[in-house]
């Protein structure tokens, strides 16, 4: 029924993810989506709170990365966590942007269940890869 959205690879102490989308914006909702779900129990999120959010970057990687730091920005600094992103990437001028509609709700450490914490999302083992039917993009967290 349900979708594979992403998958674990092997990696010695920090997690290495794989995100899949029939195109790039679905690619990077589900990046954002294993972001959040190795930190929490996403299915105890409900979608009572809507934020757009729009992040920049130079090249897709920069996008990428940017934008899986301001979702953990939102989860560590607003304490806003997400369980559905809709997604919209683009081209603009000289730069990548994704427009993305966030929904979830308020972090309460009782209903969400901590799982781990990541400490950063780094560029190590960082790819957007366009394999023709889908895109599928790889980033490691340190933890």
């Amino acid at each position: 029924m349900s979708e594979v959205k992403y998958r674990m690879l092997e990696h010695m102490t920090d997690a290495y993810v794989e995100a899949y989308g029939k195109d790039l914006s679905e690619a990077y909702a589900n990046a954002a989506y294993a972001l959040t779900d190795i930190i929490i129990d996403i299915e105890s999120v409900k979608t009572e709170l809507k934020k757009v959010i729009e992040v920049r970057g130079v090249d897709l990687l920069n996008l990428l990365y940017n934008w899986l730091e301001t979702i953990l920005l939102e989860m560590l600094v607003e304490q806003n966590v997400y369980r559905e992103f809709s997604t919209q990437v683009s081209k603009e001028d000289d730069s990548w942007l994704i427009r993305a509609e966030c929904f979830g709700e308020r972090f309460v450490a009782e209903k969400h269940h901590p799982k781990v914490e990541v400490k950063a999302v780094t560029y190590h083992l960082m790819e957007v890869i366009n394999e023709g039917n889908r895109y599928v993009v790889r980033f490691l967290l340190d933890l």
